[in-house]
This record gives structure tokens, C-alpha cells and sequence, in this order.
């Protein structure tokens, strides 16, 4: 996970981003309980979604919420659930387990002070790995698959984005809809986290490709056009193909959200997969515009 899913604060209600918000330092506190307060700084963005859209899909009970202490930040006051409901243990040990390989990943491929970091905490997040593989041993199966397979696709330099983003998109489908009871609703919630993970592989890719040509790291987009230098990197054309592509996922995954019966944190949903990906997009653009700029 990547922290790219959030919500676009601008085009939501108070309320909404309340709850948002509840379900955020809920889930912080699940992680903290299950296992460790260290595991808090693994929180994601991307985690919180999967229990907004979970919930979505299996409830139809509005949560309540009750007023506390941040443990992180005693100073401050924030609301979440007494008692959360399961989707929000699987959120945990999900953050856990994807962290884990993420972690493995910056061990095998990254430069040496990025290993180094790694190696030091490696031992510690380890072992929470090994508690959430026990509790969702499933988890942990598709994790290592998509893994593997990722890695396979990188190591031959797939020049294809297509190729490139299907183990990711195809983990987070089938991540996110292992638990959804009702047959319609889980190929619903498939599709709407296939779409979504291959836009947040995309979105990756695209975010770090000056950082990738600088390194010589692998990267779909710098192979598929061929760019060797920064001139090449920073043409408008490129961005708008890329962009058009990003679009098309985002919109996607919009389209077979609307199929989804829930309504439980069903406006919250709508903001980010509406607002909060192009969001996000145009941040990405902006930032290569205003290296463009500096060139000139």
C-alpha cells in the first residue's frame, strides 16, 4: 500500500470527514491492540479504505462513536468505536502483512541506506507478520503470490503497464473481497479493488518515475516510452497519455463502485474514488510541472 487513496478533504461534509476520520483512529487503535503500539506508524491511508469499502459491502448498522485520547498525541481528542467490527482486525493484520513485503522488497532492490534502515527494523515488524499470517493465513497466501509474481515481472523489465499492474491490481481484489458474504457484491467489490489496484500501481510508477531514471531502477512507464533522459521525462505528451490511463482506471473503479448496494460510509467512499483520486493525480503532475519549470 502506498498512502495514495485518501479522501479530498475541500469536497467533503464536516460530518463526513468525522467519520472519516473515527474510522482512521479506530483502526489505529485495532493495530496498536493487536499487535503493538510500534505498529501504529504502519497506519495507512490505504488500510482505512479497505474497512470504509468492507463495511460498505457487509453492513448496514451505522457505526457510533465515542470521544478519547490520541495515545500518540494526548493533547489531542479524536472519536472511534468502542467495539469495531471484524473488517477492522483484517485491516490490521493486512497493514501488517503488506508492510511486511513491502519492507522485503526495499531489503532486495533499494540502495544501501535503504537497506540498512530496513534491516534494523526487519526483525521487529517480523514478528508481527508471523502473528498476522496465523490469524489470516488466506492474507498472507495472496500477498506472497502477488509478490512473487511482481518481482518476476520486474526482473524481466515487462515493459508493459498492463502486465506490470495486474498481480497488484488482482491481490487487492482479491484482498478486498475474501470476506464479502453476498455473491453479487463480492464480484462488485472485486472489481472496484482490481481497478483501484492497478491505479495505485500506476499512480506509484508514475510518482516515482524521475526518482527511478535518476537510480536506474525499474519502472513500467520509462520503458514502455522509452525515456532515457530528463528532457524526454518531462514532455506534455507523455504526462497526458499517462494521465489518460490513470483516468480510465480511477473511473473504473468509480463505475463498479455504483453497482454497490451498501450505504454504511457510502459519501465517503464516493469522495475519494470521485474526487480524492484526481486529487492525487493532479498533485503528481503539478510536481513534474514545476520541475519543468525549473529547466526553462
Amino acid at each position: 500500500m502506498f498512502g495514495y487513496v485518501k479522501v479530498c478533504k475541500p469536497e467533503l461534509k464536516i460530518r463526513e470527514y468525522e467519520e472519516y476520520k473515527a474510522v482512521y483512529c479506530t483502526l489505529c487503535r485495532v493495530i496498536g491492540r493487536d499487535y503493538g503500539q510500534i505498529s501504529r506508524t504502519l497506519l495507512s491511508y490505504d488500510a482505512t479504505f479497505y474497512v470504509l469499502l468492507c463495511d460498505c459491502a457487509n453492513s448496514s448498522e451505522i457505526p457510533q462513536y465515542q470521544k478519547g485520547r490520541c495515545r500518540f498525541n494526548p493533547a489531542k481528542t479524536c472519536h472511534y468505536q468502542e467495539c469495531p467490527g471484524e473488517s477492522y482486525s483484517r485491516a490490521a493484520a493486512l497493514t501488517v502483512i503488506l508492510s511486511h513485503h513491502k519492507l522485503l522488497d526495499t531489503l532486495h532492490d533499494s540502495r544501501f541506506l535503504k537497506r540498512a534502515a530496513a534491516a534494523v527494523f526487519y526483525p521487529i515488524l517480523r514478528v508481527k507478520y508471523k502473528k498476522a499470517k496465523a490469524r489470516y493465513p488466506q492474507f498472507a497466501e495472496i500477498a506472497e503470490t502477488a509478490m512473487s509474481r511482481q518481482s518476476a515481472l520486474e526482473q524481466a523489465k515487462c515493459a508493459s503497464t498492463d502486465e506490470a499492474a495486474h498481480p497488484s491490481a488482482q491481490a487487492l481484489a482479491d484482498l478486498f473481497s475474501l470476506y464479502v458474504q453476498d455473491p453479487t457484491q463480492k464480484r462488485v467489490v472485486a472489481r472496484t479493488a482490481y481497478c483501484l489496484g492497478r491505479w495505485v500501481y500506476l499512480m506509484d510508477a508514475y510518482d516515482d518515475m524521475r526518482k527511478d531514471l535518476n537510480f536506474g531502477e525499474y519502472n513500467p512507464f520509462l520503458l514502455k516510452y522509452n525515456i532515457t533522459d530528463e528532457q524526454a521525462l518531462l514532455q506534455n505528451e507523455l504526462h497526458e497519455d499517462i494521465l489518460r490511463s490513470l483516468h480510465m482506471s480511477a473511473n473504473e473503479a468509480a463505475i463498479s463502485f455504483d453497482l454497490l448496494n451498501g450505504t454504511v460510509h457510502r459519501s465517503v467512499l464516493e469522495n475519494i474514488l470521485y474526487d480524492g483520486l484526481e486529487a492525487q493525480c493532479a498533485a503528481v503532475r503539478r510536481a513534474y510541472t514545476e520541475v519543468k519549470q525549473e529547466h526553462v
